[in-house]
């Protein structure tokens, strides 16, 4: 995280430093190498500054690959990053305060012109409570917010795939996510529907531009969204399973219905995902930095939970021996 303002104008959504920059630079170089496959199909993004800036390099190279006619970019890959509110920042639940909400679509388009064609390609699933989340909450809106990603995809993989010859090999596809710690961490609990009793348990590994891939298991692939996929429970006497003040943005669409899927007990969002990758940083030449996890209670009061730079995570939503989407 950089002393420097931030171009937003928001304290809370500072740049990356000199030396996170350096970061994404290599992991732009990994995401381009031959050994880095499949290459991503979509691009989503937390909103917040730093997450955009850790992507950029890579998305820009991919989109450069695309331009020339590179053979291991997918017919149909699209490289605009959708910006999800849904993915972003973890901060505390208060009752006395509003956090600071990220920059809007208008503000980031002119800081990100090469990720972001126009402020209006995209309209978030999800925007959380600016009055915090607790932990329990934080996973529910992660979960909800990956769920219908996984939906959304799969719908344009299945659109694509309606339009070619039978003849035509399926492939699998990926979706790349650029993420902060506490949300990264949930992810990973969320697509592998292993929530352990202890959220502070380090199953899942975030460092600083690191790298995790999820790989979709074998399953149907039918509606993951429908109503009786949902959970109405309570979330252990902390209040409802989303932060009140969460806005569903998309609740009734061709998604299905946008709400808390029943993810937990080892079933996952999507069908659920085994994590192939944790927190690979070995194309980083200084390695794995600035590991981060949750450590019980005392994490609500802290504010912005904030990683130097972000995370990324590709979660690939193909099934074995299905050829289909990736998250």
């Amino acid at each position: 995280m950089s002393m420097y303002p931030s171009p937003t104008g928001n304290a809370a959504d500072p740049t990356l430093t000199s030396h996170g920059l350096r970061q994404s630079q290599e992991l732009a170089a990994h995401l381009s190498s031959p050994e880095f496959r499949p290459k991503p199909f979509r691009v989503y993004s937390s909103p917040f500054y730093r997450c955009l800036q850790t992507i950029q390099p890579g998305v820009e190279v991919l989109k450069e690959r695309q331009k020339s006619g590179a053979a291991d970019i997918e017919a149909g890959a699209c490289y605009d990053v959708r910006i999800e509110n849904g993915l972003g920042e973890w901060f505390g639940s208060t009752t006395f305060f509003d956090h600071p909400s990220p920059a809007t679509p208008t503000t980031l388009q002119p800081l990100f012109p090469t990720l972001l064609p126009s402020e209006n390609h995209y309209k978030p699933l999800l925007i959380p409570s600016n009055r915090g989340e607790t932990i329990a909450q934080l996973h529910n809106r992660i979960a909800t917010t990956l769920s219908a990603i996984i939906a959304e995809v799969d719908a344009e993989v299945h659109a694509l795939e309606s339009s070619q010859p039978p003849s035509q090999k399926k492939t699998s596809k990926a979706i790349l996510i650029s993420s902060h710690a506490a949300p990264l961490i949930a992810m990973g609990r969320a697509l592998t529907g292993n929530m352990p009793d202890d959220s502070s348990v380090e199953d899942f590994h975030v460092f600083t531009a690191g790298l995790s891939t999820f790989v979709r298991r074998k399953s149907s692939f039918s509606s993951f969204l429908s109503p009786s996929s949902l959970s109405n429970e309570k979330e252990d006497g902390l209040g409802t399973s989303l932060a009140q003040g969460t806005q569903l943005l998309r609740p009734g669409t061709d998604l299905g219905v946008l709400g808390v899927p029943n993810w937990k007990n080892g079933k996952g969002v999507g069908g659920g995902w085994d994590c192939v990758v944790n927190g690979d940083c070995r194309f980083l030449s200084t390695g794995a930095e600035r590991g981060w996890h949750f450590n019980g209670d005392e994490s609500f009061d802290t504010g912005p939970m904030d990683g130097s730079s972000s995370s990324t995570k590709v979660p690939s939503l193909a099934t074995p021996g299905i050829p289909s989407t990736k998250l």
